[in-house]
């Protein structure tokens, strides 16, 4: 994929994932995946979007009280990020694609829908639900799609959900990262391939922070999930072709 083309995906799913708080590894993924396999998305993203995550979860405020509340979900999450991994190396990118689509189009329903899913407040579902959400995330770098109705049910603080959410997608990557490490350093050129698409995203992110300053949610919202809309008809076409 040429750099340009590459470092204009990176720039757009970096500016709406500043702009709404979450978005770089579902929006990146999603367009990513239409023209390379699962596991080439998720090798050749992985480093920015860590890098992203960092940035967005060290530029939302204090940092101590979103640990101490969210915790065991992000460990739970983190756990869970092991079996997610293992299941991109052994399954086909097509059941993978399609399980990516599924899970925007369930993000974008209740979105739209304004469902906010109560959830039992206790240990044990907060711990299961993490580790759900982190075998998801391992393996199609949708965690967000998941995370994000529980986190909803929790609070209403925007800045606190981003946090949150962040918190658990950087640990969780760390983990993947970890796992995918040979892949990702057997990548031809990473310094030169990555050097200019990480660039764009970060200004790009740090622009989409200043919008969500100014610019109505609910329009960027609106927009956004069209953009995803789109993007999952696009991803389950691709992946339907191929299963069949």
């Amino acid at each position: 994929m040429p750099p340009l083309i590459l470092a204009s995906i990176f720039a757009l799913a970096a500016l709406l994932h500043g702009a709404a708080g979450i978005g770089f590894p579902l929006v990146l993924t999603a367009i990513l995946s239409l023209s390379l396999s699962m596991k080439e998305t998720v090798v050749l993203s992985a480093l920015p979007i860590l890098l992203v995550n960092l940035i967005s979860m060290f530029s939302g405020g204090a940092l101590l009280p979103i640990l101490r509340r969210y915790a065991p979900l992000a460990a739970a999450a983190t756990l869970g990020s092991f079996a997610g991994v293992k299941l991109l190396l052994i399954l086909p990118s097509a059941w993978l694609q399609c399980l990516l689509s599924l899970l925007i189009a369930l993000y974008i329903f209740c979105a739209r829908r304004n469902i906010v899913l109560a959830m039992p407040n206790t240990q044990s579902f907060t711990l299961a639900y993490g580790l759900f959400a982190g075998i998801i995330g391992g393996a199609t770098n949708a965690m967000s799609s998941v995370l994000m109705m529980y986190l909803l049910a929790l609070s209403q603080d925007k800045n606190e959900i981003a946090q949150a959410a962040n918190l658990c997608f950087g640990l969780a990557k760390i983990v993947q990262i970890a796992l995918l490490w040979h892949e990702i350093i057997a990548l031809p050129h990473i310094a030169a391939t990555l050097l200019l698409p990480t660039l764009a995203a970060v200004a790009a992110l740090l622009c989409g922070i200043r919008l969500r300053k100014r610019m109505p949610f609910t329009l960027f919202r609106r927009l956004s999930l069209g953009i995803l809309a789109l993007l999952a008809l696009m991803m389950f076409g691709k992946s339907l072709a191929h299963l069949l």
